[in-house]
């Protein structure tokens, strides 16, 4: 057994042993572990897009095209986009079936000047306040990008209990939530795995949750589905992309397998979208990638 398989079953025991244990006589799992307790709703794959990569013009062309191509979500930018359009993508949503993801931008929270910090609050305020008006699931935050001016210690104490905590009980007073986003080594020191940023949003509390990234966890999670578990409820969105070149998947062939993340997410009973971040290769038709894209993820996902 390699340390990848080694640690997936460490994870998937350790949730075993959360889960409640039947009672005297009833069956048990594997060397005498109890059962996973069934998610209380079956986990479902809602295709979503990145708002940019949605063919078409104008929003409701954009809408269009996803309700059109059997995708369930998508997302929006921040930032001066999303101030602007929230009564329009509003109007936009009636009668229809999609959801709104995420709102996905730059931010920081590590600079030494506390001022700097404050002002990175203040700016995302507005946007929560949108995103609630929108039903959004919620906004994707970065608390680290580059080298931080911070401290990792002091970064971590002031975002759980100032900065991040600030933005994450706003988001619960208008109906939303901040996501946290974990990244690679090579963009930070700070929150590179999922169960990092799960234990910082359980110390944050109330409006706070995570995601997880295809393309992050190649680097830096030994187990997809071990990963993914290690988040359980608080897991609100996923990134996915092809895994060597961070394109459509599908792109890097053979390379590009989610099956056991996909497991992870049957597991947890996940029921937010799966968004795709990443790019075109040069010369080929997106619109063709994306189909391609749709059918090897549901294929992959009937498999897990």
């Amino acid at each position: 057994m390699n340390r990848r398989d080694f640690l997936t079953a460490s994870a998937v025991a350790g949730l075993a042993v959360c889960a409640p244990v039947k009672a005297h006589g009833e069956e048990s799992g594997a060397a005498g572990m109890p059962k996973l307790t069934p998610p209380a709703k079956p986990a479902k794959l809602n295709l979503s897009l990145q708002w940019g990569m949605i063919p078409g013009g104008a929003i409701n062309q954009k809408l269009d095209f996803l309700e059109a191509n059997g995708y369930q979500a998508f997302e929006i930018p921040t930032g001066d986009w999303l101030l602007k359009n929230t009564d329009e993508l509003e109007k936009a949503m009636n009668n229809r079936k999609l959801f709104i993801a995420t709102a996905c931008g730059p931010s920081d929270f590590s600079y030494a000047d506390e001022n700097r910090r404050n002002q990175e609050v203040e700016k995302f305020l507005p946007q929560i306040e949108k995103l609630g008006q929108l039903k959004a699931v919620g906004l994707i935050i970065c608390p680290a990008r580059g080298k931080p001016e911070l401290g990792l210690k002091e970064l971590r104490a002031d975002f759980v209990s100032n900065t991040g905590k600030r933005i994450s009980e706003k988001a619960a007073e208008c109906g939303t939530l901040i996501v946290l986003e974990p990244l690679r080594r090579n963009e930070t020191p700070f929150m590179r795995q999922v169960a990092d940023a799960a234990c910082i949003a359980r110390d944050i509390g109330k409006g706070c949750a995570v995601m997880a990234d295809f393309w992050h966890m190649a680097l830096e999670e030994t187990s997809f589905m071990g990963a993914v578990i290690s988040a359980g409820p608080l897991l609100k969105h996923v990134h996915i992309a092809s895994l060597r070149h961070r394109q459509i998947p599908g792109c890097d062939g053979d390379a590009d397998n989610y099956v056991d993340g996909f497991k992870g997410l049957k597991l947890i009973g996940y029921q937010g979208a799966v968004s795709l971040e990443g790019g075109v290769p040069k010369g080929q038709n997106k619109e063709e990638l994306l189909k391609r894209m749709c059918d090897l993820l549901r294929a992959q996902w009937e498999m897990a």
